[in-house]
């Protein structure tokens, strides 16, 4: 269930990616970082979901995990 919940949110941030570059909007600083901030925002989502996974997880000498995000 989760890894449907993650895909979902990576083809929502490639949407707005993808997005932003065809449509840039009416070329005011605030709209650029509106979008901005929904892309990061979508990316911290992930990485928050992945943090919450792996803090159960044990490394290699039985110490707790923390995992980094690759998405953000």
């Amino acid at each position: 269930m989760l890894e449907i919940i993650i895909k979902r949110l990576l083809e929502e941030q490639s949407r707005v990616a993808h997005e932003t570059m065809e449509q840039p909007g009416d070329g005011s600083i605030f709209e650029y970082g509106r979008r901005a901030g929904r892309y990061a925002g979508l990316g911290r989502a992930i990485a928050i979901i992945e943090e919450t996974l792996a803090e159960g997880e044990d490394d290699e000498h039985g110490r707790k995990r923390r995992a980094r995000s690759a998405y953000g």
